[in-house]
């Protein structure tokens, strides 16, 4: 059953489509046309608008999840707005990146201007962590087939190997990883049928207090 009205199950559900279709896009336009993950206009631009679709999307995942998880499913969507927000100001260091050839992050990190890094740290990790955490509460609810579930946290787990360290194949693995779960999530949505899937009914006591 899905708890949104028409109108916001359109929106959330198409955000949640694009959000990693853009993500994918992103590190693709990075190895393909940039100077590598994290390096490159096109892929801070396509990264950037990610994450605003992906602040959307987790906006609308956190409320279909909270009748099954009215304590766990808030604070999980609260982590992943937090990181995707932040996930602007990491693509906007990568197009400076790119077009100045100073990579900011890496200078506050090496001291210069270090506090320039509590606008970024920890915050930018709540992203995958998002990732890992929803994984979890789709296994734990039934809301979401087990693989979906897997494919989350592995995703996550990716993601925090490949962005950080500039690995593109990890990246890129994540990315696929991501589209894979996160987008017949997003149809879900869009048709209403979100926790149709995998949700057995003689399981009363799936619900998550947190």
């Amino acid at each position: 059953m899905n708890v949104l009205s028409p109108r916001a199950a359109r929106i959330h559900g198409v955000a949640t489509i694009l959000a990693p279709l853009l993500l994918l896009a992103s590190s693709l336009a990075y190895v393909l046309v940039g100077g590598g993950i994290n390096n490159g206009v096109w892929g801070g631009i396509l990264g950037a608008w990610s994450a605003l679709a992906f602040v959307v999307a987790f906006a609308g995942i956190g409320r279909v999840v909270e009748p099954a998880a009215p304590r766990a499913a808030p604070v999980v969507a609260g982590i992943a707005l937090v990181g995707w927000a932040t996930g602007i100001g990491f693509q906007t260091n990568a197009m400076y990146t790119a077009l100045r050839g100073d990579d900011l992050l890496f200078d506050a990190s090496e001291g210069e201007n270090a506090v320039i890094l509590l606008a970024f740290l920890p915050w930018g990790w709540f992203a995958p962590l998002g990732f890992v955490l929803l994984g979890w509460l789709l296994w734990r609810t039934g809301l979401g087939a087990r693989w979906q579930a897997a494919l989350l946290v592995l995703g996550g787990v990716l993601f925090l190997v490949g962005y950080p360290a500039q690995i593109a194949a990890a990246a890129l693995a994540s990315n696929v990883a991501v589209v894979l779960a996160v987008v017949p999530l997003g149809y879900a949505i869009l048709t209403g049928t979100f926790g149709a899937v995998d949700r057995p009914s003689e399981r009363p006591s799936t619900q998550v207090a947190g």
